[in-house]
């Protein structure tokens, strides 16, 4: 029996979850420069930890809106399609820009530099087939997350139902883990060799959380309220131990899977209130140009003398250049180029999902 996929919940508060973990990992880069109040903090030297929070949430969206819908095998394609034009834009427009540094400083010229730039442009870069293939160094999430998108189409294809579709899921997040466990002792980190196990375990997580989540009864706003305080209070205690203990970061993502268990039950807490005023969610819808634009900003402001100014002042005016340009790339190239992926999906006789016009599904 499938599950009624008639009507998808938008959640605000998930969307803003997803803004903060990008600004986590934009301050855990500023914190690794010298001379500023963040240099050195415990928090932000592990908040490239906050990456698997958003594969945790990407399998949690994906699946809640294709994952139990009647036409799923019919429209993995147009998924893909989808998918593919929500990512690679501002994919490109960024990987441009790391080109235009790369070329002033002479990196381009490297031998293999070519082969690099063809792995990027295929979103392939991060799959372990080349040791430092990575251009724009946030965009390796965007070529693993790449990849679960087509396992998750390929499943959709090969099982009839949800429930063959989670348990395919969950055996790829246990194979994923057995890695990770073999070959890094459970570290997270560590070159691009098991980047894309990484993210499948995370994301196969997300998946079995939709599944476990359906259905569920809403939580008390106290109850959800305390519960989400909880959970953010034990990752701010267990986030510095992950530098001298790197297992204990596998922590992060079964925490990032119970904070959003949770938040998808907040019935109208204080906290979910917080979440869903303008400025988290302003983060949340800007968090993909966030994530991606900010290592090549900094860059070029690098190159443009910023690194001149005092460090409180570079630090306040990276952080508002990647405000403004965020604004800029989320507008000129993520919406339309969205829009047309959805466009392009239609002419080939694959409609949009139910819900897939929530900011969370794309």
């Amino acid at each position: 029996m499938e599950r009624s996929s008639s009507r998808r919940p938008h959640y605000g508060n998930l969307e803003a979850l997803r803004g903060i973990a990008a600004l986590i990992v934009v301050m855990h880069h500023l914190s690794l420069q010298p001379g500023t109040f963040l240099t050195g903090n415990p928090w932000l030297a592990q908040g490239w930890l906050f990456v698997d929070l958003f594969f945790v949430l990407s399998g949690f969206v994906i699946a809640s809106v294709h994952m139990d819908s009647p036409a799923c095998e019919a429209t993995a394609k147009g998924f893909l399609i989808r998918r593919f034009f929500r990512l690679w834009p501002l994919h490109f427009v960024t990987l441009v820009a790391a080109l235009g540094i790369d070329l002033l400083g002479g990196e381009a010229a490297k031998p293999g530099y070519g082969a690099m730039v063809a792995l990027n442009l295929t979103m392939t870069h991060a799959w372990g087939l080349v040791p430092g293939s990575v251009l724009n160094g946030p965009s390796w999430s965007i070529s693993v997350e790449w990849a679960a998108y087509l396992l998750f189409a390929g499943v959709c294809l090969a099982t009839a139902d949800f429930r063959r579709r989670l348990t395919t899921m969950a055996m790829v997040g246990i194979l994923s883990l057995i890695l990770l466990l073999v070959f890094r002792g459970g570290s997270l980190d560590g070159d691009l060799s098991l980047r894309l196990p990484r993210c499948l375990m995370s994301f196969a997580l997300g998946v079995l959380l939709w599944g476990w989540a359906g259905g569920r009864a809403p939580l008390s706003r106290r109850s959800a309220a305390y519960g989400q305080l909880a959970i953010a209070a034990a990752m701010a205690a267990v986030l510095p131990i992950t530098a001298a203990t790197p297992a204990l970061g596998l922590a992060i993502p079964l925490m990032s899977a119970a904070m959003v268990a949770i938040m998808v039950r907040d019935s109208g807490s204080a906290a979910r209130s917080i979440l869903e005023r303008p400025v988290p969610q302003w983060l949340g819808r800007h968090s993909y140009s966030i994530y991606l634009v900010h290592m090549p900003l900094f860059r070029w402001l690098s190159e443009a003398g910023a690194d001149e100014l005092p460090r409180t002042a570079w630090l306040a005016f990276s952080l508002a250049a990647l405000v403004v340009v965020s604004s800029v790339t989320y507008r000129l190239v993520e919406v339309p180029w969205r829009e047309r992926g959805r466009t392009i999906s239609r002419r080939a006789g694959q409609s949009v999902a139910v819900g897939e016009h929530s900011p969370q599904a794309v």
